[in-house]
């Protein structure tokens, strides 16, 4: 077989690759007939498109933006050694640079590996976004577009600009969701925090993307009051939630739960007080009760006041709505132990389908009959019973607390506004992902999405990983929270999340030393494997040189960021197994494995490769040998490319 050399693929190649095995017939020397495709798709091309008014989101430039997720990346990340925590055994990554790129760098290597995406992108303030994209709409072109002006002048005396804001950032967010979108595991989720003023365009946005047969929930934040508002005081948030396939959700029968929080707490009260007062059951509920009316409106312990009866089996409550959902339920007699009479019916019949699954949960103490058969037999709670629960779509969490706790890590100084929740970050987690999933947040802020996540590992032995991305845009020195950033010699975005997971990674493992609280950086650089182009600036000569003058390394690089170029280009994620390979004695092989990929990929970034290594790769037939290209003669390509059935070079 001939070597190839290692080349950068669209992220969309492996749907195009997919779309020729169900449609051969459409594709010609110049790539997809469209036509051909619409007939196939709709049996005549004739009545494919006839009507092209439909349902959905359009804006201008979203067709720019669709194509913007579907180019192949120019860049690659660079490891920064000496940056993070544990960098020789953690899982965890933080990657500086533009989530666009950075997320078009994984698509090979992390498709259908991530269980959860939580981002909380920039709110459309109508300013500009610091990011790179090339979709910004000039205002006098978006006049045009939208007919409040003409060749010659304005033709409407009050233009309305923010639709131009609008497209801004529709354009920046769908290239990233779209790309986003690819990372997810079927069984997955996509979460959004959005406030008002784009939670409606999100939502189409969204279910264009995800489908709108995928969306799951409106989950409701109420974050502080604001006693200067002129109308109403909306202090609230939004985060929409999407699966990936609901339908496969649907297969795996996936119910979310998540732990009731406070119960082990008021189990060691119940303990004290039912030892104090014996059986005293009322001043065992009194004791309860005036724990429990002390919480605060926000404690996630309150919602344990709705359990305000006591007996030997703990607090417990009986108001439980026995009814059929949705009506036309059983409605077979059901006789009252007491006074042997037909009880009242619910009005929509039994929620059990058989007498004998209702007595079943009468005998298990989990319904309750009234004085007499004219009350309808309630559902019986135990709060030790159950100690796990359905989340609500509306929670209080103020945003000052959260504020004043991530200050805390700082000494008390203010360095990054509006930082999110980080408890809050850690229950969607715990309810969302289990051991071992990957949590990805391409708008990482301050990182609390990295803290959420090493706080939901408590409970679990094997532990969730984040990947986190974040600009690296300087701080705003003109605000406070900027200026003590800049004191401390914090000054861009990245810089705070990176010390902001070192103060958090310490804390933590002083409370537990077990688990993974380390991380990695790596940030996105220029690639030493493309064909140069010129990248900020510069013009391809100049790039030429300095990448021959650095003998094949860019400056500042080592053979180790180049392995990791060559693992994410050929779909090896970064948190594969790498080690030297013995069976090599007079070359230096890396082999790099993970359990999701049937082969290995072997990698020798040396300047010669030697006969005896050519020899050596006859037992690994089934694996990807990477090497440079000057390191191979002509007729070691062919004895190279006889002994090993996949050879690719540099």
């Amino acid at each position: 077989m001939p070597v190839e050399r290692i080349e950068r693929e669209s992220p969309d190649a492996s749907r195009l690759a997919q779309l020729q095995e169900l449609f051969p017939e459409v594709f010609t020397d110049g790539g997809v007939d469209m036509d051909h495709l619409r007939a196939a798709l709709e049996g005549t091309a004739a009545d494919f498109g006839a009507d092209d008014e439909h349902y959905g989101l359009a804006w201008p430039g979203h067709q720019t933006a669709r194509r913007l997720g579907a180019l192949a990346g120019s860049a690659t990340l660079r490891p920064l050694a000496g940056e993070g925590v544990d960098e020789a055994s953690t899982q965890n990554l933080l990657l500086v640079g533009d989530n666009l790129e950075i997320l078009r760098l994984l698509q090979k290597s992390y498709a259908r590996r991530v269980k959860l995406i939580y981002i909380d992108p920039p709110y459309n303030t109508g300013e500009d976004f610091v990011y790179k994209d090339k979709f910004a709409v000039d205002l006098e072109l978006y006049l045009l577009d939208t007919r409040q002006a003409d060749l010659h002048g304005r033709l409407t005396s009050n233009p309305k600009s923010s639709g131009r804001f609008h497209s801004n950032w529709l354009n920046f967010m769908y290239p990233r969701v779209s790309l986003a979108r690819h990372l997810l595991r079927d069984d997955g989720f996509l979460v959004v925090s959005i406030d008002d003023a784009e939670v409606a365009n999100l939502r189409l946005l969204l279910n264009a993307i995800m489908g709108e047969e995928n969306f799951i929930a409106t989950l409701v934040w109420d974050r502080n009051r604001k006693n200067d508002a002129k109308f109403f005081s909306v202090g609230h948030e939004y985060m929409l939630v999407y699966a990936k396939s609901k339908e496969k959700l649907g297969e795996l029968d996936t119910q979310l739960r998540a732990p009731k929080e406070g119960v082990e707490e008021v189990k060691e009260l119940f303990e004290r007080l039912k030892a104090q007062h014996l059986s005293d059951w009322a001043k065992v509920a009194t004791g309860l009760k005036s724990f429990l009316d002390g919480l605060a409106a926000d404690d996630p312990r309150k919602p344990l006041a709705r359990y305000t009866k006591v007996d030997d089996r703990g607090p417990y409550r009986d108001d439980g709505n026995i009814n059929w959902p949705g009506g036309g339920g059983p409605t077979y007699d059901v006789i009252h132990p007491t006074t042997k009479r037909s009880c009242k019916k619910p009005r929509s019949g039994w929620r059990y389908p058989r007498p004998e699954r209702f007595w079943e949960e009468v005998a298990a103490g989990r319904v309750v009959f009234g004085p007499d058969e004219t009350t309808v037999p309630r559902v019986r709670s135990n709060l030790f019973e159950s100690a796990v629960q359905v989340l609500p779509s509306v929670a209080y969490s103020y945003a000052q607390t959260a504020a004043q706790r991530f200050d805390d890590l700082f000494g008390g100084k203010r360095v990054f506004d509006n930082p999110k929740p980080f408890d809050d970050l850690a229950r969607l987690v715990d309810y969302l992902t289990g051991p071992d999933d990957i949590v990805l947040d391409f708008f990482a802020g301050s990182g609390s999405t990295g803290h959420g996540v090493w706080l939901a590992n408590e409970r679990f032995a094997t532990y969730r990983r984040f990947i986190l991305v974040q600009l690296d845009v300087e701080v705003n020195e003109e605000v406070e929270s900027g200026k003590n950033a800049a004191a401390l010699g914090l000054k861009t975005i990245d810089a705070i999340t990176k010390e902001r997971l070192r103060r958090v990674s310490k804390q933590l493992k002083k409370e537990n030393p077990k688990g993974d609280f380390g991380f990695r950086v790596l940030r996105e650089d220029r690639s030493n494997v493309q064909r140069w182009v010129p990248y900020d600036g510069e013009d391809a000569l100049t790039l030429t040189a300095l990448f021959r003058a650095q003998n094949g390394l860019m400056a500042g690089w080592t053979t180790d960021g180049l392995l990791v170029e060559v693992m994410l280009l050929e779909g090896y994620p970064l948190d594969s197994a790498r080690s030297p390979a013995p069976e090599f004695l007079d070359n230096v092989v890396t082999r790099v494995e993970h359990l999701s990929i049937p082969s290995r990929l072997l990698v020798c970034l040396d300047d010669q490769i030697a006969g005896a290594t050519v020899d050596a790769l006859a037992a690994f037939e089934h694996d990807l040998f990477v090497c440079r290209e000057h390191a191979l003669t002509d007729r070691t390509k062919v004895r190279i490319a006889d002994v090993l059935n996949r050879v690719k070079t540099l």
